[in-house]
Parts: C-alpha cells; structure tokens; sequence
C-alpha cells in the first residue's frame, strides 16, 4: 500500500513521496522542471520538507481511506493511547470513548496498527530531508535543518523502540512464545534515507543495543548540526531538546542494565561489532548510564523553569500555550488541520467544552481516585480534577470557581454553576481549550501541547540522584522540588522513603499526577516494570477493573506489529498478541 506523505506545492517543484512501513523506502522524483541536484540546493525546497515533519506530528488519518480515524489523529493520538494503556485514566462512560476494548484487554493489537503506521510514515517524513542535505557542503541553515530532522526521527525511534519491544509479562502463554520466537530484546526495524529497497523485505527488527546506538548517532549530529541555532517556535527542537532526548535515552540504558548485567554485557560485546556502525556506547556500567542521564537532564534544564500554579490553573491558557516550562511542542492553528472535530485531543479529554466527547457525551477523562487520594491537600495539581467532596454541590463549584494564588482571588472554571455541578467527580479540567473558548468548536481547538517539559528533566535528574548519591539524597531532592514547586505550605514528605523500592513508588506517584494525561509514564512503566492497578480506583468501569502481575510489565504495555509488516518485511519477527491474555474474567 502506497501513501502520500507530503502534502506541499512548491513554486518551483512539486515533491512527491510514497511510503510502505518499514519495509518500504521512499523516493523522492524531482519534476521535469529541476534536476535532483538543483532541488536538493533549494533552501525553499528543505524548508517545505521541514514543514512536512512539523505538519505531520498532528496528521490526521495517516492510515488512508482504509482507516478508522478515530484511532488515527496524529501524535496526540499516541499520548493519548499510552494514557488509556496505564492505571490513571479512566473514562466515566465508554459509550462515545472508542477505547473499551483496550481499556478491558480484549482487543489489544488493533489499536497498535496505527501506532505503527503513523511512526514509520512520521519517520519518512524526517528521512525525506535527511536524503536532500549532505551536511558536507550544506549551509547553516540547511544544517540545521538536518539537526531538527535528526531530532524528529530520534523521538519517533525513541518511542517505537520501547513500545514495540517485548518484555516478560509473567504469563506463561506470552512469555513462552516470545521464547520459542526468539523475539526478546528486540526492538524494530531502522529504516534510514540510505536504507536500499533491496533490504527492505529482508530488515529485521533490531536488537536494543543497536538501536540505542542508532539513537544515540542521530542525536550526536543533531547536536553538532544545532550547534548556535536560535529557534522562533517550540514546534523547532534545539539544542536544549536534544540534550533532554539524551536524558531519556540514558536513563532507560540505565535502568536496563541496573536490573540485568546480560543485557549489559550484550551492549558491551556489541561495541566492537563490525556490523553495527552507528556510535558507540562507550560505557560498561549501569552507572556511567545513570551519570550521563544526570548530567545531560541539567543540560537540557538550563534556562527554563517550571510551571507556575497560575499557569498550571488559567482557564484560557493552561496546558494548551507554550510557556517558560515547555520544550518542546506541538501546535494546531488552522481549520484544516482538524477535518473532523470529535477525532482530536481537545474533543477527548477537555472537560470544558460545549462540543466533543466530553461534556456532550459524557466520556469525561478522569483522574484515578486511588492517585487522586495521594494529592496532598497542599499540593495546588489537586484543582486539576474534581475532588469527590466537592463534585455536585454548590461549596465545591464556589470553591473550584475562583481560587485564591499568590494572594489573589483568580478564575478557575469556564462553566457556571449548574453546568460546574453537572460534572462526575475525578474528572480533569487540566486541559484548557484554546484562549478559554468553550463554544468554537475550531478556536477551541487551536492549542499546543507539551512534547517535553523541563519537570521531566528534573524528575530524571532526582532519579538518578538516588541512584548515584543514595536514597536520602534522591529523597531529599524529590522533597525540594515538590515543596518549593507544587506545594503552598512545605508539608511534603515523600512518604518518609528510607528504601530504593518506597524511593521509586513515590517519585513515580509524583510523576503520575505531574504528567497526567500527558502519555509520559507509560515509558516509566514499562522501564520499571511497574505493575498496573486498576483495582485501586472505584471509577474505573467494572470490565477494566484490572492488575497486571507484580514485578512484570502489564502485557497490553507491549505493542503488536502488525501482519502487513512481517507480511511484506519477512525478517521482521511479530510479538505475541496478547489480546485477551489479562482480562477481568482470567487476572
């Protein structure tokens, strides 16, 4: 199946791609008008190729005419998935959600073909510019250009690699397949501007130690190509989002090779492999990971500074406008980048419109009411939900509809009092709709939304801290940020952690409600093995009232690729489906 990626009219030449996953390259055919050569010199021509990357992190229906759009809306999209996929974001009615399936664990591959559509076809986008610019001979510009592609490509990669990845659920079904496939420690196909067609049938999914090196290559030319470039929009990665990539990169490294030394001794082994020619690790310790992840998190820090809570809480702006604590984002800001209203992050998970899957319909996102229960009273996150005590009742809208910050009685809700009193306890009003319009169903709609906030990069640099300087100082910065940050009156105590184990539940709880609804802590999940618990939370619908198994990673956690791939790429070995494999009748 072909697919047309780039969706631009030059004035001069008119570039066309097609695509088929990953086992398929583009091409690019200059018109009859310009040669190759002279296309891949146009600076205009790069420029629209970089725009295509920008526009396609919010393409909707990347899948095509075949297609389920309500699956199929961009990179929010996937944030919004990896949400459904953990403990914290349930739905107070699945009527008009589209996601029950998921949600209960009975249909767990469908939604994952689309996750791996949209990667491979954003990939393209990125190695479209990267096949036009020899750094060798390019301008600064064109350099950075190829800085911000190299970027794109090493998220995307970043991402896939982990989601795809399969790791020990503790059911015996799915393990032992794995086993029997042989699939362990591999992650997905690299497919690069250079990848011939003659391996495109034949490219297997690479192993974890490959792929970090691949990752880390693109991120050290994105480093040296972004070297002095000042950027005019957040949607533009700088130096400073690469260093924050590196950060991420690192430390899963890190918690890889803490928890197993042959996964280690894997990655070391392969340093000298004359196959693999990406750069190399350079590391033989868990720790050395831990170190780079510290150092390149306080990097990639310097100059922001977290969210403020009048920020945080602006009706008209919170979460949906860049501030001095994004960096990096994603934008809407036209009509025709929203064909169908009900198919977009704004529909499915603000609360405050008077259009779209929420308020209309009732399919509310809400917050977890046992994650809810850990927000301590001084914590100001809390009026980002309902508080049970307060829904329905005319104390808590007075209470929710102005709150006093700084000393100064500021609005809080869009909605007047009846509709205020309307909503189901748990439910999030921390996205906004753009500007605080509510009744636009297009102006609402033209936000932004973070890729990469600083508070991630501190919350990595605390990890590590524990890790390198011990629990105390782990727990003592985690008790910094968060009083000097969240809290008003200093009353965090981080659960009085003494232990690594009581250290990580209560930074991954901070976590949890620092990034709800955010699609980050999926990846701390995963790379902790975390168990997902359903069962804590009375609002859950009583069909994904579920606990995956201690100590493994949730099954659902492992993404399926689907057949068109290992159809069409031979060597590209499938994961178990592990649909239906954790349910509510067989947990």
């Amino acid at each position: 199946m072909k697919h047309r990626i780039l969706r631009y009219l030059f004035s001069l030449t008119f570039v066309a791609t097609t695509f088929s996953l990953g086992g398929c390259i583009d091409t690019i055919d200059p018109s009859s008008t310009l040669t190759a050569q002279q296309v891949k010199n146009l600076t205009s021509s790069q420029q629209s190729l970089l725009n295509g990357i920008i526009s396609y992190v919010i393409d909707f229906n990347s899948w095509g005419s075949s297609g389920y759009p309500t699956n199929d809306w961009g990179y929010p999209c996937q944030m919004f998935y990896r949400e459904v996929l953990g403990a914290d974001f349930p739905v107070y009615s699945s009527n008009y959600s589209y996601w029950p399936s998921v949600e209960s664990g009975t249909e767990t591959r469908f939604k994952a073909y689309y996750t791996y559509r949209y990667y491979y076809n954003f990939i393209a986008t990125c190695n479209n510019l990267a096949s036009v610019i020899d750094p060798a001979t390019a301008s600064e510009t064109s350099k950075n250009y190829l800085g911000i592609a190299l970027t794109y490509r090493a998220m995307a990669y970043l991402d896939i690699a982990r989601q795809f990845e399969f790791k020990p659920t503790g059911i015996a079904s799915l393990d032992d397949k794995a086993t029997k496939d042989n699939i362990w420690g591999l992650t997905v196909p690299i497919v690069t501007e250079k990848t011939p067609d003659s391996e495109m049938r034949h490219n297997p999914r690479a192993p974890f130690y490959k792929m970090y090196r691949f990752i880390l290559t693109d991120l050290d030319n994105a480093e040296k190509y972004l070297q002095g470039y000042v950027r005019s929009d957040k949607k533009m990665p700088d130096l400073s989002v690469v260093y924050g990539l590196k950060a991420r990169l690192w430390l899963d490294m890190a918690s890889r090779f803490d928890k197993s030394s042959s996964d280690l001794d894997k990655a070391i082994a392969a340093e000298d492999s004359t196959t693999i020619t990406y750069d190399k690790l350079g590391i033989h310790t868990a720790r050395e990971c831990y170190e780079k992840a510290r150092n390149y998190a306080r990097l990639a820090s310097t100059g922001y500074s977290p969210v403020t809570e009048t920020e945080w809480l602006d009706p008209k702006t919170g979460f949906n406008t860049p501030n001095q604590a994004w960096m990096w984002c994603l934008g809407y800001s036209t009509r025709e980048q929203i064909p169908y209203i009900y198919y977009t992050f704004t529909s499915s998970v603000t609360t405050e419109t008077d259009w779209g899957l929420t308020r209309a319909y009732e399919a509310f996102r809400m917050i977890g009411s046992w994650l809810y229960g850990q927000i301590g009273q001084g914590d100001w996150r809390r009026y980002s939900w309902v508080s049970p005590d307060a829904a329905g009742t005319h104390d808590g809208y007075k209470q929710y509809d102005s709150l006093m910050i700084a000393g100064h009685k500021v609005q809080n809700s869009l909605l007047d009092e009846e509709e205020w009193k309307a909503l189901p306890a748990y439910v999030n009003t921390k996205f906004r709709p753009a500007k605080g319009n509510r009744v636009d169903t297009y102006e609402g709609q033209f936000i932004s939304l973070p890729l990469m906030r600083v508070e991630e990069m501190k919350f990595i640099d605390i990890e590590c801290t524990a890790h390198l300087d011990g629990v105390a100082a782990g727990v003592a910065a985690l008790k910094s940020f968060i009083n000097d940050y969240r809290y008003t009156d200093g009353s965090y105590q981080a659960g009085n952690a003494t232990t690594m184990d009581e250290f990580i539940k209560e930074l991954l709880i901070q976590k949890r409600i620092e990034f709800w609804g955010e699609g980050l802590v999926y990846f701390d999940n995963k790379r902790l093995a975390q168990q997902i618990r359903r069962k804590d939370n009375t609002n859950y619908e009583p069909n994904a009232q579920i606990n995956s198994k201690a100590g493994y990673v949730c099954p659902w956690l492992n993404y399926f690729i689907l057949e068109y791939e290992t159809h069409n790429n031979v060597a590209c070995k499938p994961n178990p489906d592990t649909s239906g494999s954790l349910t509510v009748t067989n947990q």
